[in-house]
């Protein structure tokens, strides 16, 4: 009789044993399962800040464009006030040197008898030969 008994507790305690197993097995795929949803909610947040990151690297590359224009058309009308100014310093060279020569002309018509005025001597010479002072 302890024959009989000895197999149906035997397999039983089988029986329980693989239920157990088979209930740690569920909590370890459910454990699993929380992990994997952890970890696609962490790579679609990722998925986004990259792709906000982008969009703005996109616009910062825009606005380098824009300002690299801008410093090219900066650049070009530097040289052309360079280039002007260049012009008006000729200009106003030429300007000086005329100036010397009307100077220089200028001096050379005044007449001799009036340059004795300019020169100071506090008299000038009429036609007749006579000094008048001043």
């Amino acid at each position: 009789m302890k024959k009989s008994y000895f197999f149906p507790f035997f397999f039983l305690s089988v029986l329980i044993q693989g239920t157990g197993c088979v209930c740690m097995t569920h909590k370890e795929f459910c454990a699993r399962n929380e992990e994997i949803k952890t970890l696609r909610l962490d790579l679609q947040f990722k998925e986004k800040t990259i792709s906000e990151l982008l969009d703005r690297l996109s616009q910062k590359d825009q606005e380098i464009g824009k300002l690299t224009d801008e410093l090219r058309s900066a650049e070009k009308t530097i040289q052309d006030i360079k280039g002007d100014i260049e012009k008006l310093r000729e200009v106003d060279m030429q300007v000086e040197e005329k100036k010397k020569e009307v100077d220089t002309g200028r001096e050379e018509k005044i007449p001799e008898s009036l340059q004795g005025i300019a020169g100071g001597t506090g008299s000038v010479t009429t036609t007749d030969g006579l000094t008048d002072p001043l």
